[in-house]
């Protein structure tokens, strides 16, 4: 079997796991994941595979919205350097983009709540907060884009660190900002809030 053929088996079983369909816009498909992330996050739901099936429908997600991102024509800005690299004085928490949409902070996940609280005072407004089920939704007006929510999905891992994960979802309609530039802006925000 090509590597296309596996290409195109896999974008199948991810649009049939997002319930979305090979027409489905990027805002449809982004809607439909973050519907099904708050149905299936493990600190919402019961189920055993709770967490299986949420990384199932984030891999999902990033296969179907970098096939979208892939056709634009404009490079991606190099992610912002971190504290770590530019400031001697920084903060003990690590924190380090891992990719596009997902940040690492060196911090247990209550301690990566407050400091995800503190930067998003410093962006806009809280409009939800689950500390159970790791999950924070800022309301952010952007210039030159629409206003939008901004949905931020924790997970701690064994090792002591929290992986966040970003979506980002126009509140009028039309089309987002670009989620890696917000996920760029986050870290930039972690990193150094006194630049704000």
């Amino acid at each position: 079997m090509c590597s296309a053929q596996v290409t195109e088996q896999a974008e199948v079983a991810a649009r049939r796991l997002l319930e979305v369909t090979a027409q489905s816009s990027e805002v449809e498909i982004r809607a439909s994941y973050r519907r099904l992330l708050l149905r299936t996050h493990p600190d919402l739901s019961p189920k055993v595979d709770a967490t299986e099936r949420t990384m199932a429908l984030t891999k999902a997600y990033l296969l179907l919205s970098s096939q979208t991102s892939s056709s634009d024509p404009l490079p991606h800005p190099k992610p912002a350097p971190t504290a770590a690299e530019t400031d001697p004085r920084a903060e003990r928490v690590r924190i380090d983009l891992l990719d596009d949409l997902t940040i690492s902070v060196g911090a247990p996940a209550s301690e990566t709540l407050m400091l995800l609280i503190d930067m998003a005072h410093s962006l806009g407004e809280i409009s939800y907060l689950d500390p159970a089920a790791g999950l924070l939704e800022i309301v952010i007006e952007f210039l030159e884009e629409p206003t939008s929510s901004v949905l931020l999905s924790m997970q701690g891992r064994g090792d002591g660190t929290t992986e966040v994960f970003c979506s980002v979802e126009p509140l009028s309609g039309g089309i987002s900002p670009p989620a890696d530039a917000v996920a760029r802006l986050l870290l930039r925000t972690l990193t150094h809030p006194e630049e704000l």
